[in-house]
């Protein structure tokens, strides 16, 4: 096993051709195992900005690696190194003329952004404030089968559930901010404005950024909330979304208030993947709603058979640095999954939540401060041992660590 030193790279350019050309030939180690997994890692690349497009080349065994170059952030997607030797990689040129892995574009007169993947739609996101809040829709599996529900954003005549139209697809939103509603949609509930909304293509991930106001009914605004998604070009069998969500009290303290009405991250999966035929799985083992409502864990997964397809699922990470990892679970029976760790006084209330979590989840910020949250949705076929759900979650939550050599 070779010796390597770590090594800060500084560069005094903006991060267009030159600066990969720059970076052409430089080398790194990877340390940890990925067998037969795709794994986003990342490096600091300390001075760049802007974006470029490179490919790692792993030496050991010869695979190339899709990568992206963006604001002081090298990520590439890996896979097939052993532990514990780790791998020695190299960095080179991309094709500045070729076109994306991940590319994203916007729809022709709609506020709507498609996320494709290898040419293949895997999701749009929709952030007109025609709508309450954004959203992406569909989320498509391997096949282009969507998994998420199709109301109330299209009239699908087979798709008969016509409850809670405020569950769009996938989403972000909670139920108490300074008492306002920003989970439902009715007469009294508040508002997610759009405010700047920027996009870009790569070839290891694509991205999604955005700045929304949330607001009560009168569009007062309540708090200021900001996103990315990250879309990589994983597999179709197994595609991730990588999700920050930062909420800033930049209009006076903000109290998240205890209510199960909420999800930081939230979705509501196709009916055909729901009650009977929906498996609902967390990381503790636990199976159905009976069991996994309210839980904390550090994971959860919806999955279900469908006819003619085979096993389609969605599984949410919670990042271990989160506030109150591992988070629990709004996961009910009839597809709605949503990461909330503030409804405590309703999920105590089961009889094995009493010694794990406290009685109330109110949880303050003052005016000026953020709370920043990090998830991986992961979209996958088959079930949840055969999508490798716990091992893709040790991923995550433990990544392998890339170091620059000199």
């Amino acid at each position: 096993m070779w010796k390597y030193t770590l090594l800060t790279l500084t560069l005094l350019f903006t991060a267009t051709s030159g600066v990969a050309a720059s970076l052409d030939g430089a080398k790194l180690a990877v340390q940890g195992g990925i067998d037969g997994r795709q794994v986003p890692v990342t490096i600091a690349c300390e001075g760049t900005a802007g974006t470029a497009r490179l490919t790692v080349e792993n030496t050991t065994n010869g695979a190339v690696y899709p990568a992206t170059l963006r604001n002081g952030e090298l990520c590439f997607l890996a896979e097939g190194i052993s532990a514990p030797e780790g791998a020695l990689c190299v960095l080179r040129l991309g094709d500045p003329a070729g076109p994306s892995d991940v590319s994203i574009s916007k729809q022709d007169g709609a506020q709507a952004l498609d996320v494709r993947i290898h040419g293949k739609l895997f999701t749009t996101y929709h952030y007109t404030n025609d709508n309450k809040k954004p959203f992406l829709w569909p989320v498509n599996g391997e096949g282009g089968v969507g998994l998420t529900r199709d109301y109330p954003m299209a009239d699908i005549p087979q798709e008969r559930a016509r409850d809670h139209p405020h569950h769009k697809s996938l989403w972000t939103a909670y139920g108490n901010v300074n008492g306002v509603d920003l989970w439902g949609e009715g007469a009294g509930s508040g508002f997610q404005h759009s405010g700047e909304v920027t996009w870009g293509s790569g070839d290891a991930y694509g991205w999604i950024h955005a700045r929304n106001s949330w607001q009560d009914k009168d569009h007062k605004p309540v708090i200021s909330e900001e996103r990315e998604y990250r879309f990589y070009a994983t597999e179709e069998k197994g595609r991730f979304i990588d999700v920050t969500v930062t909420l800033r009290a930049d209009h006076g303290d903000v109290v998240l208030g205890d209510t199960k009405e909420g999800g930081l991250v939230a979705l509501r999966m196709r009916p055909e993947l729901c009650y009977g035929n929906g498996h609902i799985t967390n990381a503790l083992g636990d199976r159905g709603e009976r069991e996994c409502w309210g839980k904390p864990s550090p994971w959860c997964d919806y999955a279900g058979e469908l006819d003619g397809v085979g096993w389609r699922g969605i599984a949410v990470f919670d990042h271990p640095g989160n506030l109150r990892y591992p988070t629990s679970w709004h996961v009910r029976g009839y597809g709605l999954m949503g990461a909330n760790c503030f409804g405590y006084s309703y999920f105590s209330k089961k009889d094995y939540n009493k010694d794990l979590i406290p009685d109330n989840g109110d949880f303050s910020i003052k005016a000026g401060g953020e709370l920043v949250f990090h998830y991986r949705v992961y979209v996958h076929s088959g079930d949840v041992q055969q999508a490798a759900v716990a091992e893709h979650y040790a991923d995550y939550a433990k990544p392998p660590k890339a170091r620059w050599l000199k």
